[in-house]
């Protein structure tokens, strides 16, 4: 039974006995999450090395759930899993309607999740092309994007979460770094985050920016609107740690040439 089979390789992408190990708790948390199309597209990986086996959760979301993994060579890699049936399609949708570089758009959810998937890849490349650091991305296929894992045994964690070690100092130069990594991707990349908070900031030995599902090209009809929450985002943040902070509608104007 097929079932049969996908049980044997999600046990083996987890590295657990299934003879001894079906009732672990580990095993319990994948199988209600991952379906057939995901524990498939596991397994193409596996086979070509690119995921040797998946060691835990670095975080969850409505989309999708970032996983830490190993490859064959034994380097540390994030896995970030898209749900293939997500309470988000209209938004989802909308994003991918508005960006130029997306042609016909499927009314399968599915297909609109790999979509998706592949759109984060190609704005992760894009991205470190024009010297704004976020992860290296190594591969995707379907629901299923692989990714440079930042930290060491543990991820790297988010501003937010260490907000409060940090001193005037350090929000000055996290600062300078977020706004100087708009204008390049503005400027340079002809590209925007649309994201871009605390929540996405990693700190590591040099800030790194991920969650990049929503970053578009200038050229998208929203990317005006998104370009402003940035900066809005940014800017109201730092602006509350002491730092002395640009204004945003200035900023904005200085970026694209008019008001919003």
């Amino acid at each position: 039974m097929i079932i049969d089979k996908l049980d044997r390789q999600l046990f083996e992408i987890l590295g657990l006995d299934e003879h001894r190990q079906k009732n672990s708790e580990l095993y319990k948390v994948f199988s209600e999450v991952f379906d057939k199309t995901t524990i498939e597209t596991l397994s193409y990986f596996k086979r070509r090395g690119k995921i040797e086996r998946l060691l835990g959760i670095i975080s969850t979301g409505k989309e999708a759930n970032v996983f830490k993994g190993i490859d064959s060579d034994g380097n540390l890699i994030a896995v970030k899993i898209y749900r293939t049936y997500t309470t988000e399609f209209r938004r989802i949708w909308e994003y991918l309607a508005a960006d130029p570089r997306v042609g016909y758009l499927p009314k399968d959810i599915r297909k609109l999740v790999f979509i998706w998937t592949r759109r984060e890849f190609k704005n992760l490349q894009r991205a470190i092309k024009y010297a704004v650091r976020a992860p290296e991305a190594i591969a995707f296929r379907n629901n299923i994007l692989i990714m440079e894992f930042i930290g060491n045994e543990e991820p790297a964690p988010r501003l937010k979460d260490v907000e409060k070690l940090l001193e005037k100092k350090d929000f000055e130069e996290l600062y300078e770094f977020s706004m100087r990594a708009i204008e390049r991707l503005w400027k340079r990349g002809d590209m925007v985050h649309g994201d871009l908070s605390e929540y996405n900031i990693l700190i590591w030995d040099s800030p790194v920016i991920i969650d990049w599902s929503q970053a578009t090209v200038s050229r998208n009809r929203m990317a005006k609107t998104l370009l402003y929450r940035d900066l809005r985002n940014i800017i109201n943040y730092f602006g509350k740690k002491g730092v002395s902070v640009d204004n945003i509608d200035e900023k904005f104007k200085e970026l694209v040439g008019e008001g919003l």
